[in-house]
């Protein structure tokens, strides 16, 4: 029998760059990616043999950060059949579904709440990774991704990640690779076989499957005092938001650790300290500890489950709107003498426009 192959679905220009990226990724390999937006400049000769796009185009291409719009563009061409090919390869495809989209832009954020709805109405688990507005982004950005969020919600969407891009930061190729590697932890493609403690895919089932918000961490360093400082910094500061020790004590943890290094069963407690200590409730906890048998870097990785939704920005719905190009402006009325004169038209088609146009 077949392996079934992990598929990874990007809606949007947010989307697409992250599918991209994976397309580069050795331990990717196996996956199939698609590619939905609603423009197609992105499409090259060297991802088009890669990633399998469905074009989702109107009357004029994008969808103006346009949740509406983008929404429509969907259930259009869903209507048209262009998704057949992708629900059927989900159905087969090896769970959970990962989809990766913007929230505050208007085709990713206004399609991922319809695809997720029809992949969870086929009894598929999907797992959206989404990337929110930083809280100083515009107002447009903010109401697509509360509005976003809260349709997620209506369809059933249980397990989910959020990334918060960094203010005028044009270059996103640092929360990409951090996406790209959250794909790479949560397909279990970055734990090696050990004959000590391991986490098969029963045990990431497990973890993937726990309600709430997950986030993941990876750090590598010289050494053990290096690697968990690295680690804690990456869960407080990193793309992905934090939890605060307010928000630990109300919910259950689901987690996973990994560490390879020279000395792991030993260093393991050490380098997962002060992420444990954040964590007061706990479900259970997986492991995979790997002892290296040559010098050089180690590596750790974590997946906590469980976490609560992000915090959003609200903004005033009330738009403000400038006020009209006749305000404050009334009509002048002119001299009797001038308004006694009228304008007309000679018949002297050969003059010029001064002769032709006299007054009376």
């Amino acid at each position: 029998m077949e392996d079934k192959r992990p598929t990874l679905i990007a809606l949007g220009n947010c989307g697409n760059r992250v599918v991209e990226a994976c397309a580069t990724r050795e331990l990717l390999s196996d996956c199939t990616l698609y590619g939905i937006d609603s423009q197609t400049n992105q499409i090259t000769l060297n991802n088009i043999a890669r990633i399998k796009y469905i074009p989702i185009i109107g009357d004029i291409a994008g969808s103006g950060r346009s949740r509406e719009k983008g929404k429509a563009l969907y259930e259009f061409h869903e209507s048209e059949g262009a998704f057949d090919d992708l629900y059927k390869a989900c159905e087969e495809a090896k769970a959970p579904i990962i989809v990766i989209s913007s929230t505050g832009g208007g085709t990713g954020s206004g399609t991922v709440p319809s695809l997720c709805k029809a992949l969870i109405d086929r009894g598929l688990s999907v797992i959206p990774i989404l990337v929110a507005p930083n809280d100083e982004d515009p107002y447009a950005l903010q109401m697509n991704s509360e509005d976003c969020f809260l349709e997620l919600d209506e369809v059933g969407v249980t397990t989910y990640s959020v990334f918060k891009n960094m203010r005028n930061d044009a270059d996103y190729t640092v929360v990409n690779n951090d996406i790209v590697e959250q794909i790479e932890i949560i397909l279990g493609k970055r734990y090696k076989n050990s004959p000590l403690d391991t986490i098969d895919p029963s045990d990431l089932n497990v973890v993937l499957s726990a309600p709430g918000r997950l986030m993941t961490i990876s750090a590598k360093a010289p050494d053990i005092p290096s690697l968990k400082k690295e680690l804690t910094r990456k869960m407080m500061t990193g793309f992905q938001p934090a939890f605060t020790p307010e928000e630990a004590e109300k919910c259950t943890f689901v987690t996973a650790f990994s560490l390879e290094s020279t000395f792991a069963q030993q260093d393991f407690k050490e380098v997962f300290e002060d992420i444990n200590s954040r964590i007061k409730n706990v479900y259970d906890e997986y492991r995979n500890i790997v002892v290296t048998n040559t010098a050089g870097d180690s590596y750790a990785t974590a997946i906590i489950a469980g976490l609560p939704t992000v915090k959003t920005k609200n903004v005033s719905a009330d738009f403000l709107e400038a006020n009209t190009i006749g305000a404050g402006k009334k009509k002048n009325s002119r001299p009797s003498f001038i308004s006694k004169r009228k304008a007309t038209i000679t018949q002297s088609k050969g003059d010029g426009a001064s002769k032709q146009f006299n007054w009376k």
